[in-house]
């Protein structure tokens, strides 16, 4: 121990100081690490987000040639027991209704029949034309002659519509007519147009949907299609008995008409005497003695074949018992002279004209936002709109959807439910088709038995080629038949399986290259829809069927960037001669509107107008006229961002802070608005962190909120971004927030600082007490005697 505490006191004075600093430097070193790097920050680029919006509702002008300034083309005439005078029944005449030229229908009525009359008509039944809501119809007209004044003396435009189930009814806008109008059908309805303007020229403008509406009740669901759109001039020529008064007859009786015994005469004269040397007998019952006087029935009747208005020698002389106007064979009319053929008329036409000019005959049909097959989900409580019902009924249970399914039972037979499309939508690649089907019973085990759907297609050649598209649901074989050059035949999802819906989706574009190859021409356009149900002798098939469309859908693509405005763009795809119109939310407004060429148009070059809630966008005839090329139209409009507020709160608190420390809960609150301030309600919100992939999704409340409630904070320190979109059925929106994670409290660092700190008073004392030493030198009463002489002393020690 004493040797110990020497070699001690004999080594070096630095070595404590350098342990003790070696252990404060391990003592702090967690702590020097544990402090974050700031980077020097930037400017962060603006957030955006795009998405498709929801269907928009375009309407077409889907007529070609609306306004005739240079020829009728592709208008095909019609005409109808036309007189003609020498004047043509068709001419370009100008001006027009606020154009250069008009078309001009010339009608004189020709002989006795029901009517005369001059139709133009263009057909649409090869293109897309579909019956929905807001069909509108223009037009304008000036009635120029109208003499006649029966019922079918009248100028109308009309249109023919299909049914899904085959039926036909024709719609008729009377512009002018000359007394009542015919009665209304289950196939023809008029409407009476009551012109009030001071212009010569009448015009229609009129909702189409809801005038077939009211005018047929039981077949307005299942209107699918305008077939055709015409515009007609009626006439209707008036009978005039064919009575000569030199045709006479001898009374030998006492009643005062002619009777098959009594004789008839020609009176040349017409003085009412016999006169042997001029009068002739036309019927001989014996000669009247001369100067007797001759009588007159006006139901002797001649038939005039050169239409000069008085009898000619021979032309047959007829009785008409019943005074109908014509030589009635059932009737047994007596003929007096010559030889007549039944039907012939015994009267002479009183002509009457009809002229009118037409000008700017627009038909605009709904694209996009429609479902061509007709109530798929048999919703109804019946099966209107299919035809061919044979076998199928409707069924409460199972259902897909809703309250009903059609069920289709074949018991060795086959069963199926069809509905036309006549609008022959062309596939392209929105065009999709959706079925659900359950196989509730498959007892044979044949080719023969099976449960399917099918389309019918035509490809665009000249001659339509038909084409089959097949989706089965299940067969008794277990194996669908092979492909032809003109069929495809496909299994549905989990085909086979009984007792459950089977669901089907499927993009129709992509059956489109089969048929290329197979020597098809493209595009190819839908026209028929059949559910099938079948089964072989002694065997039974049942299946149901619901929640059948191929919709049509126009979406909007929307831009938005955040705080900023947002962003609108709408196409319309390659309408005719460019003609257009569709309605935006009003408080969005134009950009600019693009040609298919991409020459903005000029704000002349369009109208808008406000209809109740909406901004109405109509780029008219006379614009698309200017730009013949085919393509997309591009509408952009823009709108305030709908993201009006975005923040956070540390939960239990209603301050809002930027500042938050990392892993604590808060509380984010979004609110959406319209461009006017209004709370948007039912607005599909998203909020999230772009560095994560943590998000929260849901709607906006009646006031325009959407709150995220203890959300957890990333535990990263540091600056981070917090996100929020807002998409309503009108507007977007889209904004950031800036937050900063603050480190957690450093418990482990507070510690080792503790520990130092102390470290460092215990190294301070223990470098005080060795200066102290230093200074001050050993004590000598506690320094031992070794028996040597005392520092400073000389000479030996005594004893």
């Amino acid at each position: 121990m004493q040797n110990l505490r020497n070699n001690n006191r004999g080594s070096d004075p630095k070595k404590p100081l350098i342990f003790h600093t070696i252990l404060l430097l391990a003592l702090l070193l967690p702590l020097t690490l544990a402090q974050p790097t700031v980077a020097a920050s930037g400017t962060a680029q603006r957030a955006t987000y795009q998405a498709t919006g929801p269907p928009v509702q375009m309407y077409y002008q889907i007529i070609n040639n609306t306004s005739f300034e240079t020829d009728t083309q592709p208008w095909r005439l019609i005409a109808y027991n036309n007189y003609t005078l020498g004047t043509p029944v068709v001419n370009i005449t100008s001006p027009g209704y606020n154009d250069n030229s008009a078309v001009q229908l010339n009608l004189n009525s020709g002989n006795l029949t029901i009517d005369s009359h001059l139709t133009l008509v263009q057909d649409l039944s090869q293109r897309t034309v579909a019956f929905d809501n807001g069909l509108r119809l223009r037009a304008a007209s000036e009635v120029k002659v109208l003499t006649g004044n029966s019922i079918t003396d009248r100028v109308e435009v009309s249109l023919t519509l299909a049914s899904s189930n085959g039926n036909l009814a024709k719609i008729h806008y009377v512009l002018a007519s000359s007394t009542a109008l015919p009665a209304n059908s289950t196939s023809d309805a008029y409407f009476a147009i009551r012109w009030l303007g001071s212009s010569p020229w009448i015009t229609l403008d009129r909702d189409v949907t809801r005038d077939s509406a009211s005018a047929f009740p039981a077949i307005f669901g299942s209107l699918s299609t305008v077939k055709d759109i015409q515009f007609s001039v009626f006439s209707t020529s008036q009978g005039a008995p064919t009575i000569d008064p030199r045709i006479r007859y001898y009374e030998t009786g006492v009643d005062s008409y002619w009777n098959t015994t009594e004789t008839v005469v020609f009176d040349p004269d017409a003085d009412g005497l016999f006169n042997p040397s001029t009068d002739w007998i036309l019927y001989d019952r014996g000669a009247p003695p001369p100067g007797q006087p001759l009588g007159i029935d006006l139901r002797i009747k001649y038939v005039d074949t050169n239409l000069n208005g008085r009898w000619d020698s021979g032309e047959p002389i007829v009785y008409d018992l019943k005074n109908e106007g014509i030589y009635d064979l059932a009737a047994n009319d007596p003929v007096i002279n010559g030889t007549a053929v039944a039907g012939s008329l015994l009267q002479y036409p009183i002509r009457r004209q009809t002229t009118a000019l037409f000008d700017q005959v627009e038909l605009y049909s709904p694209v996009g936002n429609l479902n061509w097959a007709h109530n798929g989900g048999f919703e109804t409580g019946d099966l209107t709109s299919w035809g061919n019902t044979a076998g199928f009924r409707l069924a409460p249970n199972p259902t897909h959807s809703g309250s009903y399914s059609a069920n289709g039972t074949a018991v060795g037979t086959t069963a199926a439910l069809a509905q036309s499309i006549d609008g022959r939508p062309s596939i392209d690649s929105s065009t999709s088709l959706a079925v659900s089907t359950y196989i509730g019973k498959m007892t044979g085990t044949s080719s023969s038995d099976k449960a399917d759907l099918w389309l019918g297609v035509v490809d665009s050649s000249p001659q339509a080629n038909p084409l089959s598209i097949y989706y089965y649901f299940g067969t008794g074989t277990g194996t669908i038949p092979s492909n032809t050059t003109d069929t495809i035949n496909h299994h549905a999802a989990k085909y086979g399986t009984l007792g459950q819906w089977l669901n089907l989706t499927r993009n129709l574009q992509a059956e489109t290259p089969y048929f290329d190859a197979t020597g098809h021409t493209g595009p190819y356009r839908v026209e028929a829809l059949v559910l099938e149900v079948s089964a072989h002798t002694g065997s039974t098939t049942t299946a149901y069927f619901d929640d059948i469309s191929i919709p049509a859908a126009a979406h909007p693509t929307y831009y938005a960037t955040d705080s900023l405005n947002s962003t609108y763009l709408y196409n319309a795809n390659k309408p005719p001669e460019g003609s257009f119109y569709f309605s935006v939310p009003e408080q969005q407004s134009i950009l600019n509107v693009t040609t298919p060429n991409g020459t903005p148009l000029q704000t002349s070059d369009y109208t808008t107008q406000l209809i109740q809630s909406s901004l109405q966008i109509t780029v008219p005839t006379t614009t698309g006229m200017k730009y013949s090329s085919p393509g997309n139209w591009r509408i952009y409009t823009t709108s305030k961002n709908a993201l009006a507020d975005l923040f956070a709160t540390l939960s239990g608190s209603t301050s809002s802070s930027s500042s938050f420390d990392a892993g604590s809960a808060v509380n984010i609150a979004s609110e959406s608005k319209d461009p006017s301030g209004n709370p948007l309600t039912g607005a599909n919100v998203t909020i999230f962190f772009p560095a994560s992939t943590q998000a929260f999704i849901g709607k906006t409340n009646s006031l325009g909120w959407y709150n995220a409630t203890n959300v957890v904070l990333p535990s990263t320190p540091g600056p981070t971004t917090l996100e929020a979109i807002t998409v309503s059925s009108s507007y977007i929106g889209l904004r950031t927030s800036q937050l900063t994670i603050n480190n957690p409290t450093p418990w482990a660092i507070i510690i080792y600082a503790s520990i130092a700190a102390a470290a460092l008073a215990i190294f301070n004392l223990l470098l005080l007490r060795s200066r102290r030493r230093k200074r001050t030198g050993p004590n000598p009463e506690r320094t031992p005697s070794l028996g040597k002489n005392p520092p400073g002393r000389k000479g030996p020690t005594k004893p």
